[in-house]
C-alpha cells in the first residue's frame, strides 16, 4: 500500500469519463497544497490510462479490477472489497467519487460503511427512470442518498437533489468540471504540445479542404443493444451514402454488441465513414471541436459539444442533460429513423456562431476550482473524523463447525480446471482445499485474487472465501475426495509428461486414508489411471478399489464459460473397478446437472483423448483445403464456404495453425498409447504442427519480394496472437510461434498487436515490437492477419489501401450471399488473398460461362 500523509483527500477514478472529469480537480487539490491520493480501480484499462497520462497523472493506488468479460457482478463485489481495504490502510478525509459508474457506486458504498465522508462531483443528474440509462440512473441516486456533499454542476442538478430530499446546505452549486477540461486540452492542441494522430487529422484537413461537414458518431449504450444500434447505423449509413459531401467520423466502442452491429450494418468500407477504434481524448477533443455537428449517446459528448458550439442529436430516449435541449443546442431523437433523419436537417443547418450563455451552461471552466475551495474551507473539520472498524475487523469471523454430511475435497491444482472445480464443489456444500506448490499463487488466491482470467471467478471465490468453504494452502492436508487437476505437458520427443501427477499422488498418498476417493482430472495417456492406483498402493500398502477408490473423469469445458460448463456438460466417470466409478460418481452428483455416464478408467482416458484428436483431424483437412487452394491462387474460404452448401459437409475455417492446452497436446497422448494404429492421428498432427512454418513461408515470400521492389526495410504489422479469436489465452499458440519467429527474423521489421491479451505481457514477450492497432496500420508496408478477432474485421479498408495483405484466418472473408432466385455464379473467384473483389451475383447465361 502506498505511504501517504495523514488525513489525505482520496480520488476515486475508475473509467475514462471519470479520468477526464476528476483530472481538474486533482490539478487544483495539488495546487491548493491539500494531500491528495489518486486510487485508480481500473475498472477501464488501456482508455483509462491514456487519459491519466494525458493530464499527466500517476495513480498512487491501482486496483487493477479489469478482467475479460466482467460484468456489473464483479465490478461492484471487486471494487466494494478492494475499496475497503485501501480506505482502512489510507485513513482518508474525505473520499471523492465522480459521476454515476460502477466504480464511483461501490467506492462510496465502501466510504459510507466506513463512515468516511463523501463528496460526490457531478451531483444531481437524472432522468427520473431508473433503468435509463442504465445503471447510471440507479448508481448516481443511490450516491446521492449516501454523500456528504452533493457538488452539483448546473441549476438544474441542483433542483434534482432538492427535489429528491438532499438537505440545501450540502449542495454546491459548481459547473462541470468537464469544460474545465475540455479548455486545458484546447489549449495543449492549439499550443501543439501535444500531437494528433495523422489518420485523424489529415482526414479532417483534407474534408475542410473540400468544404464537407464533418459529422463525429458514437454509439455504445447498452440501452441501443439488441435492435436500436443497428437501426442508427442503418440511418447512418443510407444518410452518407446520399450526402457524399459528408465526412463522417465513428470511433466505435469495442462491446460484442457493438461489433456485431456494424458487421451487420456493413460501415467497414465506406469512402466518407472513418471507421476506427475509439480515439484518446485529445483526438476527440479535436474531432468536436472540427465537427458541423454530432450524434452521441454519451452523456459526457452531449456536454463537451455543446460547450464548443456544436449542435447535438442525443441517439437515447432520455438524457439527464436537459440544460442542451432548453436552449437549443441539442435534439434528442432515440433510434428513431424519420427522428434521426429530421435532427440531422436540423443540424446541417444550425448556426455556426453561438451565444456564450449556450456555449457555457455546463460551466465556465473553473468548476474545480470552487470544488477545492470549499474543501479547503472543510479541510481541517474533515480531518477530525476517524475510520469506524466493521465488525468483520473487530471480530474474527468463527471457523465454520464441520457437519458430519459434508466432505471434505482436496483439489491438487489451482490452475484453470482446478481452481473452478474447487469452487463448484465449495458452492455445493463441501469443505474444499485447494493445494498448489506455487506459494504465490496460493496468497493470491488466499487474497482473493484468482489469476486465470476466466469470467465470475473474482465473485465466485470471493463468495466461498468469505463462507469458510474454501481455502488455499501449500500444505496438504487429509480429505474424503482427492481431484488431481495438474498440467501435464509434453516433452521435445512428443511424449506426455506426468511429473506434475505423479507428484500430486506422492501428496495425496502422504495423506490417504481408508474410504478416501482419489479422482483424476489432468490429461493423461490411456492406462496411466491403473498406474496411478498401483503407484498409490505402494506407498500406502492400501488395496486400490477395496481400500481406497480411483476414478478418471476428465473435464470438458471452453475457457471463458467454464462455470456453466462444469455444472452443466454430460461427463465420463471411469473407475479401475465398479466400486470406484459408484464412488466418484456421488461427488460428480452433488453440482452436475448434465449426464454421468459411468464407464472404466481405460475408456475415459480414451474418450477424452479422441474428442480433441477428432477436432485436430477435422482443422487438419482444414488447413491441406486451404493449402491447396491457395497454392493456385484460389480463396481457400470460398471454395470451403461453396463445400459447405451441401447439406452433408461442415469443413471448419482454416487458421494459421491449431492452438489451446487441448487439442494441440491431447492428440500426441494417443500416439503413445496407440503406437501402431495411430498413422493419421501423427499425421494430422504433423499437418497441424506444419501450418505455423507455412505462414511463415508465405510472409518470408512476400516480404522478400516487397525488398526487390522497395528500398529500405519492409515493415510488418501481425494481428493476434493469441491461440483463438477473441480470447486472451497464449498457451500453444501458433501465432505466438509465428510472431516470435517473424519479430526475430532482421530482413523485417516485425510489429504485434493484439488487443484481448495483456499489454503488460506482450511487452515482456516483444519489448519494443508491441504496437496499438491504428499505430501498426499506419507504419505497415504488409498486414497480416494471424487471429479473426472480432475487433480486427472491423478495421476500416481504407487503412489497408496501397498495403500489402494476408489473412491466414479469414478475418476478411464475408460468406456467400444466399441468391434468392436460386441461381448465383461467382465469377471470378475471389483470389487468396484478394478480399477487396467482391462477392458477384451473375445470371448463369452465355454470356458468363
Amino acid at each position: 500500500m502506498v505511504e501517504t500523509k495523514e488525513s489525505p483527500v482520496l480520488l476515486i477514478i475508475g473509467t475514462r469519463p471519470e479520468g477526464i472529469k476528476m483530472a481538474p480537480v486533482y490539478r487544483a487539490l495539488k495546487r491548493a497544497g491539500i494531500p491528495t491520493v489518486v486510487c485508480s480501480t481500473m475498472q477501464h484499462n488501456q482508455l483509462l490510462t491514456e487519459v491519466l497520462d494525458l493530464f499527466e497523472i500517476t495513480p498512487d493506488i491501482s486496483l487493477n479490477i479489469m478482467r475479460s468479460g466482467q460484468d456489473l457482478f464483479y465490478l461492484t463485489q471487486a471494487v466494494l472489497q478492494k475499496t475497503k481495504e485501501t480506505f482502512l490502510a489510507v485513513k482518508p478525509s474525505l473520499i471523492l467519487v465522480q459521476g454515476d459508474t460502477t466504480s464511483s457506486m461501490a467506492a462510496a458504498m465502501a466510504a459510507f460503511y466506513l463512515g468516511i465522508p463523501i463528496g460526490h462531483v457531478e451531483a444531481g443528474l437524472r432522468t427520473d427512470d431508473i433503468q435509463i440509462p442504465f445503471p447510471e440512473e440507479m448508481n448516481r441516486r443511490l450516491i446521492s442518498m449516501i454523500s456528504t456533499y452533493h457538488f452539483a454542476p448546473t441549476p438544474a442538478a441542483v433542483a434534482n437533489l432538492l427535489a429528491h430530499g438532499i438537505a440545501h446546505e450540502t449542495i454546491f452549486c459548481t459547473g462541470n468540471t468537464v469544460v474545465d477540461a475540455l479548455h486545458s486540452i484546447q489549449e495543449k492542441i492549439n499550443t501543439r504540445s501535444v500531437s494528433i494522430r495523422p489518420d485523424i487529422k489529415d482526414r479532417v484537413m483534407l474534408s475542410k479542404q473540400k468544404g464537407r461537414d464533418i459529422v463525429l458518431l458514437t454509439v455504445h449504450r447498452r440501452e441501443s443493444f439488441n435492435g436500436p444500434i443497428e437501426r442508427i447505423l442503418r440511418v447512418v449509413k443510407e444518410w452518407a451514402v446520399e450526402h457524399p459531401d459528408t465526412e463522417w467520423f465513428y470511433p466505435y466502442h469495442p462491446n460484442p454488441q457493438v461489433v456485431k452491429a456494424i458487421r451487420n450494418v456493413g460501415l467497414m468500407d465506406m469512402p466518407n465513414l472513418y471507421l476506427c477504434e475509439p480515439v484518446s481524448y485529445k483526438e476527440l477533443v479535436y474531432l468536436l471541436d472540427a465537427a458541423t455537428y454530432v450524434l452521441t449517446d454519451s452523456g459526457g459528448i452531449q456536454e463537451e459539444a455543446i460547450s464548443l458550439g456544436k449542435p447535438v442529436l442525443v441517439l437515447r430516449e432520455k438524457t439527464e442533460r436537459m440544460e442542451g435541449i432548453l436552449i437549443g443546442g441539442a435534439y434528442v431523437v432515440g433510434s428513431d429513423p424519420e427522428a434521426i433523419r429530421a435532427g440531422m436537417e436540423w443540424a446541417a443547418s444550425y448556426p455556426r456562431r453561438v451565444k456564450r450563455e449556450v456555449s457555457q451552461v455546463y460551466g465556465d471552466g473553473h468548476a474545480a476550482e470552487r470544488i477545492v475551495a470549499f474543501i479547503q474551507a472543510k479541510y481541517d473539520q474533515l480531518c477530525g473524523k476517524t475510520v469506524q472498524k466493521t465488525s468483520h475487523e473487530q471480530v474474527p469471523v468463527k471457523q465454520r463447525e464441520r457437519n458430519a454430511s459434508v466432505k471434505k475435497v482436496a483439489v491438487l491444482g489451482l490452475g484453470y480446471i482446478g481452481l473452478p472445480t474447487a469452487i463448484v464443489a465449495a458452492e455445493s456444500g463441501n469443505t474444499v482445499v485447494g493445494f498448489d506448490i506455487d506459494e504465490k499463487r496460493v496468497a493470491a488466491i488466499s487474497g482473493g485474487n484468482p489469476i486465470i482470467h476466466e469470467p465470475e471467478a473474482y465473485e465466485k471465490l470471493r463468495f466461498v472465501l468469505g463462507s469458510q468453504q474454501f481455502y488455499a494452502t501449500t500444505v496438504m492436508e487429509p480429505a474424503d475426495y482427492f481431484v488431481i487437476a495438474v498440467p501435464t505437458p509434453i516433452t521435445e520427443d512428443k511424449l506426455a509428461n506426468l511429473d506434475h501427477v505423479y507428484a500430486a499422488a506422492e501428496s495425496v498418498a502422504s495423506v490417504l486414508c481408508a474410504g478416501n476417493v482419489v479422482i483424476i482430472e489432468s490429461t493423461i495417456p490411456v492406462g496411466s489411471t491403473e498406474k496411478i492406483a498401483a503407484f498409490l498402493e505402494e506407498k500406502t500398502n492400501l488395496k486400490a478399489g477395496v481400500d481406497f477408490f480411483v476414478a478418471y473423469c476428465p473435464e470438458r469445458v471452453l475457457p471463458g464459460n467454464i462455470f456453466h460448463e462444469l455444472v452443466t456438460n454430460d461427463r465420463i466417470v471411469g473407475g479401475i473397478n465398479s466400486a470406484s466409478s459408484q464412488e466418484a460418481q456421488q461427488f460428480y452428483k452433488q453440482f452436475v446437472t448434465g449426464n454421468l455416464y459411468v464407464t472404466t478408467a481405460q475408456t475415459a482416458e480414451m474418450v477424452k483423448l479422441i474428442e480433441n484428436s477428432a477436432r485436430d483431424a477435422q482443422l487438419a483437412f482444414a488447413h491441406q483445403v486451404s493449402s491447396m487452394a491457395s497454392s493456385i491462387g484460389l480463396n481457400p474460404y470460398e471454395v470451403i464456404d461453396l463445400a459447405n452448401k451441401h447439406p452433408r459437409v461442415n469443413i471448419l475455417k482454416p487458421t494459421c495453425g491449431v492452438g489451446g492446452h487441448c487439442i494441440a497436446v491431447d492428440p500426441w497422448f494417443l500416439v503413445e498409447s496407440f503406437p501402431q494404429h495411430t498413422q493419421l492421428v501423427r499425421t494430422v498432427r504433423e499437418v497441424n504442427d506444419d501450418k505455423p512454418k507455412e505462414v511463415i513461408s508465405s510472409i518470408t515470400k512476400r516480404v522478400n519480394q516487397w525488398r526487390k521492389d522497395n528500398i529500405g526495410t519492409c515493415t510488418v504489422l501481425l494481428l493476434g496472437v493469441g491461440y483463438k479469436p477473441n480470447v486472451e489465452d497464449v498457451r500453444e499458440s501458433p501465432a505466438l510461434l509465428i510472431a516470435k519467429q517473424l519479430v526475430g527474423d532482421s530482413t523485417m521489421h516485425a510489429l504485434v498487436t493484439d488487443p484481448h491479451v495483456d499489454r503488460a505481457e506482450l511487452d515482456t514477450i516483444f519489448d519494443d515490437r508491441v504496437a496499438s492497432m491504428i499505430g501498426g496500420l499506419e507504419r505497415a508496408d504488409i498486414v497480416v492477419f494471424l487471429v479473426a478477432h472480432d475487433r480486427f474485421k472491423l478495421i476500416d479498408r481504407k487503412l489497408l489501401e496501397h498495403k500489402q495483405v494476408l489473412d491466414f484466418c479469414g478475418a476478411l472473408y464475408e460468406p456467400l450471399r444466399t441468391p434468392h432466385d436460386g441461381e448465383e455464379t461467382y465469377w471470378p473467384s475471389r483470389g487468396a488473398m484478394d478480399f477487396f473483389i467482391v462477392n458477384q451475383n451473375i445470371k448463369r447465361d452465355s454470356s458468363t460461362l
